[in-house]
């Protein structure tokens, strides 16, 4: 009897847990979408995504702080853009990671282009 209670107080704290993240993923799609972001994707626990002036990565956390958890790379600012195994280097500080090679590339073709525009 007190395996059962157990196991269902464990399910119930990963079942809440899960609504909780997704909550957060809705909040930062809403705020994306507000921020005329077109083109966005989920990897590696943060949100990459093209908007008209910048690139923007927000991070995935148990509190979503849009201030604290994003970082904002406008096209204009970036100087330097290279790959290095899985991660996008910006500007030789800043490094975004991806799951997919494909993806990675995807990204770097189209930071590259706005950048030269």
């Amino acid at each position: 009897m007190i395996l059962i209670g157990l196991f269902l107080f464990i399910a119930i704290v990963v079942i809440s847990l899960n609504i909780y993240n997704h909550t957060n993923l809705d909040y930062i799609e809403e705020y994306l979408k507000k921020s005329n972001c077109q083109e966005y994707a989920y990897s590696k626990g943060s949100y990459k995504a093209f908007c008209d002036d910048y690139f923007i990565e927000i991070k995935n956390s148990f509190i979503v702080d849009l201030d604290e958890n994003s970082n904002i790379f406008k096209y204009k600012d970036i100087n330097n853009l290279e790959i290095n195994q899985l991660n996008l280097i910006i500007n030789n500080t800043y490094k975004i990671t991806f799951k997919e090679k494909e993806e990675l590339n995807n990204y770097y073709k189209k930071i590259s282009e706005k950048i030269n525009k």
